[in-house]
């Protein structure tokens, strides 16, 4: 089967804006979208995008595809296109480009740190967490930091959605000393706090689902 595949091409040396070079490539069932864009780099070299694991950990290939930011080492070419149809891919909106795919994470990272990202650990704890509260850290805790829900969401408070993830993840963590205070920082009501929890399972690529938290 055939697909046209219509790529953002960014070169920040001599180009203004972004622009759009179409490739057209033989795909075939099962194949990723991070498949086919393999195809088109052998075609054209200087095609830049990252990728690492290719098993959806990592979140390295994260990006804007068809309709909205998705993985594309797990996302199907046949669910988003058929024989002799058309696949855009674009940069994570949201992030200044780098080149082509890449974009600047830099931002992204430093987000993180208005939370303070680790456990700040109860003194005296032996850090040892009832089989309960695994479970609601396990949610939050499968975040891979792809970037997806910063780009694809407005967490609707304080911090972005990743940080506001991580910091829930901590919230909810009884060996950490700060607990539901963390949440002070997020500016978040109870409804805002849904609303972000609903938008969330539907965008994340991994399909977290935070656990309820008080808002202190």
């Amino acid at each position: 089967m055939r697909l046209t595949l219509r790529v953002a091409r960014y070169d920040p040396g001599a180009d203004v804006d972004i622009r759009m070079q179409k490739y057209l490539v033989e795909w075939e069932r099962q194949e990723t979208v991070l498949d086919v864009l393999f195809k088109a780099w052998q075609q054209d070299p200087t095609l830049a995008f990252r990728r690492s694991c290719r098993s959806g950990i990592c979140g390295s290939c994260a990006m804007f595809i068809q309709d909205g930011p998705r993985l594309a080492c797990q996302t199907l070419v046949g669910d988003l296109a058929g024989d002799g149809g058309e696949l855009t891919l674009r940069p994570l909106p949201g992030f200044r480009p780098l080149k082509d795919l890449v974009v600047d994470l830099d931002p992204f990272f430093d987000a993180l740190k208005q939370v303070i990202p680790w456990v700040l650990t109860v003194p005296g704890h032996d850090g040892r967490v009832a089989p309960e509260d695994s479970r609601r850290i396990e949610g939050p805790a499968t975040c891979i930091l792809c970037g997806i829900c910063d780009a694809g969401i407005d967490s609707g408070g304080n911090v972005r959605p990743a940080a506001l993830v991580k910091n829930v993840r901590l919230a909810v963590d009884p060996r950490d000393a700060l607990g539901a205070q963390r949440m002070k920082v997020t500016g978040l009501t109870e409804e805002g706090l849904q609303t972000f929890r609903q938008l969330l399972a539907r965008i994340c690529p991994k399909g977290i689902e935070l656990p309820a938290v008080a808002l202190e």
